[in-house]
């Protein structure tokens, strides 16, 4: 019957922001990680390195006294020409007894085994090492300090590279949030266009599964079943209705001529008695015949002509057809501002929605009511309006007397119930909608119709 109408991309919302988010912080709380294990590792290598040469200077079995230990850094310094240690031998009270290295205070006599020191070996300015100090029997400390220029550049760069990697992983963990969202969300919106049909009766859509794999690919394929579940019970329902409507109004038909007949070979109190059998039948055919209608509005099987349609002049003419039946009950009918809108629709189905509602002013609201039909404009919407100030409507019961059969508590004139869910499957027909609103005093039924062109573009 109408096309998919395939809405706006929907938004996800905060399930972006939380994936990036949570992308972002696995990927700084990873960098901070490998920037810990890779100072770990480096000052693991650093005290390694540490120990072999204090291996080399504490010989087992060699004396460790102050004297031997000083001869045995001669000898062993003496033949480098670069190297990344410092050396020093430090008497109980501080004093440096070898070495050129000046301790900077506090740690002017380091405490036994691995410190972090600051200290200067013959440059003015004072530079980080990390030292690993051992107590001689005699009471000195032989101090060995490890400063490489490489190890320095590592620490130092290691905070910037773990900056640029939570950087990084922002940016990344961004886009991956905002791509994951765009393909959810155009999936999302797949399902949502087919829903949007579905609400407004058409059960032929289903729900697009090409592109899918995996879980989303079950998910549509299970959708689908239940779509076309659901549109095979209620095509049953249309079509025992249907069938019920029509069996039940033929018969009726013939019983409503044949009251007709008898009326003319009987006496005047039988006549009156038939008169009002024949009502009854004339009263139970409408209701048959507004079924068949709406079974065939909602099935999509009303022979329809949609072409460009000017409101206006419907309005017009149904208004000059429907003021003498309002009159006639009492009330009158006024038409309001006309706005020039032409929506794509069938003639006969508009023209039978507002004389629907027009009927229901008719039969529904007390004598001395006064009911307006207008046309609006509002962005891309035709709006017709029609407004009394009758007893209107309670908002509680707005949406129960849309059904079928349902009628407002305040009415108490004969009638289907029918006419309300009939207008609002025409409107439904012409993907627009039905509202009903509270008109202080009274009830206006807003029509709104998708805007084909206007003369207009506001009220």
């Amino acid at each position: 019957m109408r096309g998919l109408t395939f809405l706006a991309q929907p938004r996800i919302g905060r399930l972006a922001g939380q994936f990036g988010l949570a992308f972002a912080l696995a990927m700084a709380g990873a960098g901070a990680l490998l920037y810990w294990q890779a100072r770990a590792q480096i000052d693991d290598e650093v005290e390694t390195s540490l120990r072999r040469e204090q291996a080399r200077i504490l010989v087992p079995g060699a004396p460790h006294d102050t004297a031997s230990i000083a001869r045995r850094l001669n000898a062993l310094t003496g033949g480098r020409v670069i190297s990344d240690k410092g050396h020093m031998l430090l008497a109980p009270d501080g004093r440096a007894i070898w070495g050129r290295i000046e301790m900077a205070p506090p740690l002017s006599l380091p405490l036994p085994g691995f410190t972090d020191v600051r200290f200067r070996d013959g440059r003015p300015d004072w530079r980080e090492g990390h030292a690993l100090t051992a107590r001689l029997p005699d009471g000195a400390r032989l101090v060995i300090i490890e400063h490489s220029e490489a190890v320095e550049n590592i620490h130092a760069m290691l905070p910037r590279t773990a900056l640029i990697l939570v950087i990084i992983s922002i940016v990344v963990g961004s886009g991956a949030a905002w791509l994951f969202s765009a393909l959810i969300a155009q999936r999302l919106a797949r399902t949502m266009a087919a829903a949007d049909a579905l609400a407004r009766g058409d059960l032929s859509q289903r729900i697009p599964d090409a592109g899918l794999d995996g879980v989303f690919a079950q998910q549509v394929a299970g959708l689908n079943r239940m779509i076309e579940r659901m549109a095979d019970m209620v095509h049953s329902q249309r079509q025992f209705a249907s069938h019920l409507a029509h069996d039940l109004r033929t018969p009726l038909t013939r019983l409503r001529a044949l009251l007709q007949a008898d009326r003319e070979h009987t006496d005047a109190a039988g006549r009156q008695l038939l008169e009002r059998a024949e009502r009854e039948c004339r009263s139970i055919i409408a209701i048959f015949d507004a079924l068949l209608r709406l079974s065939e509005i909602e099935a999509g099987r009303h022979p329809t002509a949609m072409a460009p349609l000017p409101l206006a002049p419907i309005i017009e003419d149904v208004a000059e057809t429907m003021e003498p039946v309002i009159a006639d009950a009492g009330s009158r009918l006024e038409i309001g501002a006309l706005f020039p809108a032409t929506i794509r629709g069938d003639v006969g189905l508009v023209h039978q929605l507002l004389v629907n509602l027009l009927d229901n002013v008719a039969l529904h609201t007390p004598a001395q009511t006064c009911a307006t039909i207008s046309l609006g404009l509002a962005g891309d919407e035709a709006i017709i309006t029609i407004a009394d100030n009758g007893p209107g409507i309670a908002e509680a019961q707005r949406d129960r007397v849309m059904q079928p059969f349902e009628r407002g508590a305040a009415s108490n004139r004969p009638g289907s119930g029918l006419g309300l869910a009939i207008a609002d499957a025409i409107m439904r027909f012409h993907d627009g909608s039905l509202e009903l609103a509270d008109n202080g005093p009274g009830l206006a039924v807003r029509l709104h119709f998708p805007l084909l062109a206007a003369g207009v573009t506001t009220f």
